[in-house]
């Protein structure tokens, strides 16, 4: 039962913080700064009549923020974008996947979280040092669960992130090809190796802050 109670607390922590920290993340601002830390001053997209043309990274920025409001759910419908630029209907239908993605996924953070506050109860009624117990061992361990994707994702990102595709989208419609499509152009390797980072980091840190506190919170305790 206490295998049990600490594993249902992982998971409920690594859905929600990670859920989290990939809409904290999704915003213009971290674009903005990934592009300008890997150089990318200027976008190359595809007009409406096939020509390619460089767009800034103001122009660019904006075509992020009407996608990532779409698949958020800040907005409620898919962007029409005044300017000229193409996007296929077969990436219009992955970006609509997506936007059920993170609506099932911000269904599951109260979720997560009541399953938290239940383990954390149910473990506090055995005596307060078994919570704090199971705060400390149950992020120390998806902390670690996360370091693990991190080293995989160092060496081998691109088969991690095809994996992630493919369990999320089995339908296959995330394979563009990087040469035409303005989907891939406007989200390159850079930015979704920057974004995993940045959550995988922000979420290391607050579950390394909550098994600190509770660790100390045990030798208090003493």
């Amino acid at each position: 039962m206490r295998a049990l109670e600490t594993a249902l607390f992982i998971a409920a922590l690594l859905i929600s913080g990670l859920v989290v920290f990939a809409l904290v993340w999704s915003g213009v601002g971290p674009y903005e700064q990934l592009a300008r830390a890997n150089n990318a001053m200027a976008i190359d997209f595809y007009d409406r009549s096939g020509r390619l043309t460089s767009w800034d990274l103001v122009a660019a920025l904006d075509v992020h923020r009407q996608w990532a409001a779409y698949v958020t759910g800040a907005a409620s419908e898919s962007p029409r974008f005044v300017a000229d630029i193409r996007f296929t209907d077969d990436e219009y239908a992955h970006m609509a996947d997506v936007r059920r993605v993170f609506e099932a996924a911000k269904f599951l953070i109260p979720v997560s979280l009541l399953v938290i506050l239940i383990r954390l109860q149910r473990a506090r009624a055995r005596s307060p040092r078994a919570m704090w117990e199971l705060v400390r061992d149950g992020s120390l361990i998806a902390s670690a669960c996360v370091v693990l994707i991190g080293i995989v994702a160092t060496f081998a990102f691109e088969p991690l992130f095809l994996a992630f595709h493919y369990v999320f989208f089995p339908q296959g419609n995330f394979l563009f090809d990087p040469a035409t499509s303005n989907l891939v152009r406007l989200y390159p390797d850079w930015y979704w190796e920057g974004i995993s980072l940045r959550v995988g980091l922000s979420f290391i840190a607050v579950a390394l802050g909550l098994a600190g506190a509770a660790s100390l919170r045990l030798r208090a305790a003493k």
